[in-house]
């Protein structure tokens, strides 16, 4: 009985164990460009460039740069990033951003997954990271090669005691001083294949740990809101090599897919609206003129003349004179549309009338 026990009880604790190794056969996700089109849509703007196409993030202040809001964590698959943008971290683990002069900072949709797709330069003082250019390929193996150094301004720098688990945005070192800080720091760009799956161990762990002067906790990719991609699902070719955008055939036909079924229902309804607005308009104008010309007409002249049937003879014939010459000066009273107030202005204004006779 107590052999059985045993043996029971080892293939309970094998049982519980196998499931953890196999965490990685989970890693595979569909992923795709019209899906990232789709998820990306409703934060900005999707635009044609050198890359085939990328996309614009709305609501970003001035100074932004992608890989700023949110933090690092460190996990089985190296320095992963935990973004705090509303539009996700999909941005950051998928494809890789560009600086386009009249846009700014655009992504590039690509389908081979990464921790973070970044390239760094840190020092026992700081740690700063740019993302890889768009057009980085490279082999199936991963990535060891020289460092992919850019332009001092496209780096984010923080103090390294301040580089694991504190949002960006609060101990981010001024961008006046990146130049300073770049010429300190030492350059290094590595991505390697580990379990099919790509890993990001460019910064020592012992560099920053010393900075910090405690250990770092390794945790769990599902803390980044992301699912580990096998390197090989991404696109690797024949050849080996992989590149971290998609093509750019690939990104205008996914973008093009789209278009035809958001144009229609955007384009149709202010033309429609405008139209059934314009007519109204346009027909109002007609019953305004035909309203106002009776109060022009000679009807409340006609009106007038039998409020003076009742006075004496000899004023309605001083009246007739000044009917007879100048008809026009009295219809001007007439278009001010008070009927009662003409007589009024007959009798107060009568030395008016007399210099333009």
């Amino acid at each position: 009985m107590k052999r059985i026990a045993v043996a029971t009880f080892l293939l309970g604790t094998l049982g519980m164990v196998i499931p953890a190794q196999q965490a990685p056969a989970q890693v595979s996700v569909s992923v795709s460009i019209g899906g990232f089109y789709d998820e990306l849509s409703p934060y900005g703007e999707w635009i044609d460039c050198n890359y085939g196409g990328c996309w614009v993030p709305r609501g970003v202040g001035a100074g932004w740069q992608p890989y700023s809001n949110g933090e690092w964590i460190h996990t089985r698959y190296g320095w992963t990033w935990v973004s705090n943008d509303p539009w996700g971290g999909n941005p950051y683990h998928y494809g890789s951003w560009a600086f386009i002069g009249r846009y700014g900072w655009v992504w590039v949709p690509g389908t081979v997954w990464a921790p973070a797709w970044v390239t760094w330069s840190y020092s026992d003082r700081y740690v700063g990271w740019a993302p890889m250019p768009p057009n980085v390929t490279f082999g199936s193996a991963g990535y060891s090669g020289r460092p992919i150094v850019l332009n001092e301004a496209q780096y984010v720098f923080v103090p390294t005691n301040r580089f694991v688990g504190t949002n960006v945005t609060s101990v981010r070192v001024e961008s006046e001083r990146n130049a300073e800080i770049f010429r300190q720091a030492k350059p290094v760009t590595r991505f390697e294949v580990s379990g099919g799956v790509l890993r990001n161990e460019a910064v020592p762990m012992a560099t920053v740990q010393r900075a910090m002067g405690s250990k770092i906790e390794t945790r769990e990719i599902s803390t980044a809101h992301t699912t580990p991609r096998t390197f090989s699902a991404g696109g690797a070719g024949k050849s080996g090599h992989v590149a971290i955008v998609a093509p750019a055939g690939d990104l205008k036909a996914a973008r093009a897919s789209r278009q035809p079924e958001a144009a229609p229902h955007a384009a149709q309804p202010e033309p429609q609206r405008q139209q059934q607005q314009a007519k109204p308009q346009q027909q109002a104008k007609p019953q305004h003129q035909q309203q106002a010309k009776p109060p022009q007409a000679k009807p409340p002249q006609q009106q007038a003349e039998p409020q003076h049937q009742g006075k004496p003879q000899p004023q309605q014939e001083q009246a007739k004179p000044q009917q007879a010459k100048p008809p026009q000066q009295q219809a001007k009273p007439a278009g001010e549309e008070h009927g009662k107030d003409q007589n009024k202005e007959k009798k107060d204004q009568p030395g008016k009338d007399e210099p333009h006779g």
